[in-house]
């Protein structure tokens, strides 16, 4: 917020269930998703309005995600390469599906987009995933 000609930020809400070391959360809504360093790891939903915790995961999900929203879903890269896509329900982590994405750590956000990918690749370590949503 700017005063004046200087720039001032108000504490809005203050919220000790979780801790963001090394993740930088996303916003869907009214709601904050991200990855507490806490219990080695945990996820959270927090009411981006309140500061109020919804839901934590039970923990050692990683030191580390890249998160992405789409839509109504989460993508939530891990650093051990695991891609967990979720619906953003801010009343329970619910997992659609996980993947193993890679045989090493991973640090890169995943991208989400509704074109083709770009087949020219130079770097071999880049994955490729093709999510098809399954219909009931």
């Amino acid at each position: 917020m700017l005063r004046g000609n200087q720039w001032a930020t108000d504490k809005v809400w203050q919220n000790l269930d979780v801790s963001m070391y090394m993740n930088s959360p996303v916003v869907s809504g009214d709601y904050l998703f991200g990855l507490s360093h806490k219990r080695k790891g945990q996820f959270f939903c927090i009411d981006a309005r309140t500061g109020k915790t919804l839901w934590t995961s039970n923990g050692r999900e990683g030191d580390n995600a890249a998160m992405v929203v789409a839509g109504q879903f989460l993508f939530l890269l891990t650093d051990a390469a695991e891609l967990v896509v979720a619906k953003s329900d801010p009343k329970r982590l619910e997992v659609i599906k996980k993947y193993q994405v890679a045989e090493s750590p991973t640090w890169a956000h995943p991208v989400v987009t509704s074109r083709e990918p770009d087949k020219r690749h130079d770097d071999d370590r880049a994955v490729e995933l093709r999510l098809k949503a399954e219909t009931e």
